[in-house]
């Protein structure tokens, strides 16, 4: 199984990643970064990865068979 560790490093490459706020405001969630750096906030809102102020881990890697 992968270990992920937290981050304040914005991902440079697409992929599902785990996503928390600095304040720890939420719990984590999962999230979907695009190949243009984009991702989608649970509201349905769009953020660059570059200026969501947070902790990430990932990429999410995908299960074996």
């Amino acid at each position: 199984m992968a270990t992920y560790r937290w981050s304040k490093t914005a991902p440079t490459r697409p992929g599902w990643y785990w996503f928390r706020g600095l304040a720890h405001e939420t719990d984590p969630f999962i999230v979907l970064v695009d190949q243009v750096g984009e991702f989608q906030w649970p509201d349905g809102g769009f953020q660059e990865v570059t200026l969501a102020r947070g902790e990430w881990a990932g990429p999410i890697e995908e299960p074996e068979e």
